[in-house]
């Protein structure tokens, strides 16, 4: 498959960056992830960014123009997130590039109607709410009930790992609506909002200092109205999203290259002087290889959505790639700085403490968006055409 980037798609990247390059530098430095200091607090200031984007017509840049959207392809989509991400700006993950392609691909077109202008308002922020205690990347075996009820159901359970739930103005849940033993068959999907009755959100701080969320739901009335595709129908429409999150969930580890190559210049260890020096400088290389690789990845998966495809083996690749990549990445950086690089938060901290932060958050790469082990499955099942 060509995946070589077109000139109108260059074109739309230099003017996105003339755009990003013009806002206002206070807007910008606020909604920039280092100046967000307590995860405990709501993310106003990313709000607020993502806001001015939907009103400039920033967003929704593959989405179809009959929802709003620019009508580009997802290749722009995904320069769009890469652009963002590499300027360690909020991209509108979730709502953007997972939930809305997803409600446009398998809701309905009350849904479609009631939902995907409102999110292009920045009106709607969803979160993610499949895990569970006892149901991680096993999601077949998900406990969260909902009972029919009327015209309605009735939801009850425990998720677990939501991000954003806390500044989400909806919840995007998986419920078992049929038998257990059903398992995959037996799934439904949901669209919650937050301030539902019944709706309990605890916030959890993980050892590298990002917040995200356990939520209770104690017999939650939802309508029949916004469930998601047909009743014990719901797989389809969480592995689309699934799919859609892989792609999107993060670009390249760029980012913490250059922290790494930042402060490895500034301590004079890549001045080729020394034996030292040049082992360093061939890691970095092989680094900024494999950074390449993890994008040109991530570009062909984008190829694949842009020409109709659904990259299931593709979008797990990637998202393997990349997670253990930024892990090694960090690593290679906290062997050279030694024990001064675990001092975080703190004026003058080695890399700003950007590496030994994202070491402590490597956990999360692993297993966020479903764990590498189930990554491998979906690769020799769907890439290799292996059996079950």
């Amino acid at each position: 498959m060509k995946t070589v980037i077109a000139d109108e798609q260059l074109t739309f990247l230099s003017d996105l960056r003339e755009y990003l390059d013009g806002l206002d530098p206070e807007l910008v430095a606020a909604a920039r992830a280092e100046n967000i200091e307590d995860p405990m607090q709501p993310r106003t200031h990313c709000q607020a960014f993502l806001r001015q984007l939907g009103e400039d017509g920033w967003l929704g840049i593959s989405w179809p123009k009959e929802f709003g959207g620019q009508g580009r392809t997802d290749i722009e989509h995904w320069l769009f997130a890469e652009e963002l991400y590499n300027r360690r700006l909020p991209n509108g993950l979730l709502t953007f590039n997972v939930v809305g392609p997803t409600i446009m691909l398998h809701g309905n077109p009350d849904q479609r109607r009631e939902y995907i202008s409102r999110i292009m308002d920045g009106e709607i922020i969803f979160a993610i709410s499949y895990s569970e205690p006892d149901a991680g990347s096993d999601l077949a075996s998900l406990r969260t009930r909902a009972v029919a009820d009327g015209d309605g159901y009735l939801l009850s359970g425990q998720k677990i790992w939501s991000t954003g739930a806390s500044i989400a103005t909806h919840l995007w849940v998986a419920a078992r609506t049929g038998p257990p033993e059903a398992r995959h068959r037996g799934l439904s999907l949901f669209i919650v909002p937050a301030d539902s009755p019944g709706i309990t959100i605890t916030p959890i701080i993980t050892q590298g200092g990002e917040r995200t969320t356990s939520i209770f739901f104690d017999d939650v009335r939802v309508p029949a109205t916004q469930r998601v595709g047909a009743e014990n129908d719901g797989w389809k429409t969480i592995t689309a999203a699934l799919n859609f999150e892989r792609m999107f969930y993060h670009n390249e580890p760029r980012w913490e290259l250059r922290q790494l190559a930042e402060w490895a210049d500034g301590a004079g260890l890549l001045d080729g002087s020394t034996a030292e020096s040049y082992e360093l400088q061939t890691v970095m290389g092989e680094h900024a290889v494999d950074v390449e690789v993890c994008r040109l990845m991530a570009l062909r998966g984008a190829a694949m959505l842009a020409a109709g495809q659904v990259p299931y083996a593709e979008a797990s690749t990637n998202k393997i790639w990349w997670g253990e990549l930024r892990q090694n990445i960090c690593s290679t950086g906290l062997d050279l700085i030694g024990a001064e690089g675990t001092v975080v938060d703190t004026d003058g901290a080695p890399a700003s403490g950007h590496l030994v932060h994202g070491l402590m958050s490597s956990p999360v790469w692993r297993f966020g968006g479903g764990t590498n082990e189930i990554q491998l499955d979906i690769i020799a099942n769907r890439g290799w055409g292996m059996p079950r």
